[in-house]
């Protein structure tokens, strides 16, 4: 899977979560996007490609942007 069609699932998955777009290299924290939201978004991208992230990937400094979301996604799939 190409990463343009990670980043757009991902994008579709966070505005279904939050229900607000973010761009690929905005700061989540400075959208809004709280624990809980993060946990939502991350559900659902478990959910969307049919797999776990482990627990160390889900550690907030590594999860700054959107496009930090593609790049962990990118090693599942």
């Amino acid at each position: 899977m190409e990463r343009k069609e990670i980043k757009n699932r991902i994008i579709a998955l966070a505005y279904e979560a939050l229900g607000t777009e973010i761009a690929e290299t905005e700061s989540l924290k400075e959208s809004g996007v709280d624990s809980l939201s993060l946990v939502a978004v991350a559900v659902g991208i478990e959910e969307d490609f049919g797999f776990t992230f482990c627990e160390d990937d889900l550690q907030p400094e590594k999860l700054q942007t959107l496009s930090d979301l593609v790049a962990i996604t990118e090693k599942y799939v």
